[in-house]
């Protein structure tokens, strides 16, 4: 009666614990509410300001599971919305009928399309069992030791960012080996070698997408942000050589902390070679789904990595590999399966949160956050190592603020290359901070809501959000750590940094 007496009063706590987090982060949504409006800012991105702090809030605790915070973001968006002036500070205020598409217009996304497709593809897949097979063969390929197998994950992210031009297809593509591998050495996706394995998946393809220019949507962007401000232009090979390599490290970094975070379970595959050996034979020879699943994925990749040339954007794409997935005759499974195997949660909260990013952007809460922290900030006055420090500090917090990489990017980029052009200084290297900015922002892996591929593995439920956090924020010190080091060795030989 004790251990039960004591296990409802920590549940009891918990309960409490997280009503008085609900609590305060409603005080301080209405705090920003009410409090005057300061210039610049609209009526409305101030008020969407302060739902976001909310929301934030409950996605780090996680005071409110996240389906349910989803559909708060949602209302709280609306009603920030409907009731604010329909332009500036004055005026009749918008409505919550004309407010509702706004707070809507992350599920009419391209990257919410790609997640919800992502998740599809991967439920799809794993129903087949060709996931295990994928496993096994890497296995067989890299050892059995569970190092080695961590090891043979960053290696595969890599090779697939060369003929993968979408950090979400990557992910869409791992996670579903990654749950092979899971399964093969016979534990929970939620034991301490399954979390490891399902958070590599999430991470690794924004890390090696930041290392090629044609690896992520952002880095094209940035680009032409920088050739549009009269900054020198970066080439494939110019971007290939200033940040491949700090992704490499950067890897090596992840590898080392997760393979000493997590107490795996046992140190090699149970029955080592013999048992992989074992395992592929006893998978026999493919069956009619595995390979009807096989031919669908080669022909979506290699879709994704032509897409220069028959210009179908890539969620179009995606799109298209879920229907031959279901479609009578030619797929693997149904609809009606699908849907019960797909984590409807993680699909409404990655929506709500584009919602939020995009509506920041558009009532010129982006914009005007900005200013307050580049330019009034008097940042200017400062020295070029700790200007651009200051500035990826900066961008470590902004980076909460959004779901989607490129939206956060697209914000943020403009105003930090105009603030650092209007300091007319010649020995500020405006291209190496900027391509800085892109790493914090692809890098930075704390809670699976500001990510597209760390809500694809967090969707196949191994981990939760402190999960992640318990790696992201020691990672985040050792990717400052690479930066400074790469600030004052590499990227100056490179020409990249003074």
């Amino acid at each position: 009666m004790s251990t039960l007496a004591h296990a409802a009063s920590e549940t009891a706590g918990a309960s409490t614990r997280k009503l008085l987090t609900v609590l305060i982060g409603i005080a301080i949504m209405m705090a920003i509410v009410m409090a005057p409006s300061p210039a610049g800012l609209s009526l409305a991105g101030q008020r969407v300001i302060a739902v976001m702090a909310f929301v934030v809030l409950m996605w780090i605790t996680e005071a409110i599971p996240y389906g349910v915070s989803a559909v708060a973001l949602v209302f709280l968006l609306i009603l920030a919305l409907g009731f604010s002036p329909a332009a500036g500070d004055a005026g009749s205020i918008l409505g919550t009928a004309k407010a509702v598409p706004l707070a809507l217009s992350g599920f009419s996304n391209s990257g919410w399309l790609f997640v919800a497709a992502g998740l599809a593809m991967a439920a799809a897949i794993t129903g087949t069992g060709l996931e295990k097979r994928v496993a096994y063969l890497i296995l067989e390929l890299v050892g059995a030791s569970t190092r080695a197998i961590m090891l043979g994950i960053i290696l595969t992210a890599f090779a697939l960012t060369f003929f993968i031009p979408s950090v979400i297809a990557r992910a869409a593509t791992l996670v579903p080996i990654v749950i092979g591998l899971i399964e093969a050495f016979g534990v929970p996706r939620n034991s301490q070698i399954g979390k490891a394995m399902l958070l590599m998946a999430g991470i690794l393809p924004s890390v090696t997408g930041v290392g090629v220019l044609t690896g992520a949507a952002p880095n094209p962007v940035m680009v032409n942000f920088l050739t549009g401000a009269g900054q020198p232009q970066v080439g494939y090979l110019d971007w290939l050589i200033y940040l491949f390599p700090y992704t490499l490290v950067f890897s090596v970094g992840l590898y080392f902390l997760t393979t000493r975070l997590f107490k795996f379970e046992f140190a090699e595959l149970p029955g080592g070679r013999d048992y992989i050996t074992a395992r592929i034979a006893e998978l026999g020879p493919m069956s009619t789904a595995e390979k009807r699943a096989s031919f669908i994925m080669v022909l979506t990749i290699l879709l994704w990595a032509t897409d220069k040339v028959h210009h179908v954007e890539a969620s179009a794409i995606s799109v298209l590999c879920v229907l031959l997935l279901v479609l009578p005759g030619v797929g693997v499974t149904t609809c009606n399966d699908l849907y019960k195997r797909i984590d409807w949660n993680s699909i409404l909260l990655f929506g709500a949160g584009i919602s939020m990013a995009d509506m920041f952007t558009r009532t010129g809460g982006a914009a005007w956050l900005s200013k307050v922290a580049f330019v009034e900030s008097g940042m200017g006055r400062l020295s070029v190592t700790v200007l651009a420090l200051t500035i990826f500090v900066v961008v470590f917090f902004v980076r909460f603020c959004f779901t989607s990489i490129t939206s956060c990017l697209t914000a943020i980029t403009p105003a930090i290359i105009g603030f650092l052009v209007s300091l007319h200084n010649q020995d500020l290297p405006i291209v190496g901070i900027v391509l800085g900015v892109a790493l914090i922002a692809q890098c930075l892996s704390i809670i699976p809501v500001t990510s597209a591929p760390a809500m694809i593995a967090y969707g196949a439920g191994g981990f939760t959000t402190r999960d992640m956090m318990k790696l992201g924020l020691p990672l985040a010190a050792i990717m400052y750590g690479i930066m400074i080091l790469f600030m004052f060795t590499y990227w100056p030989l490179v020409g990249l940094w003074r």
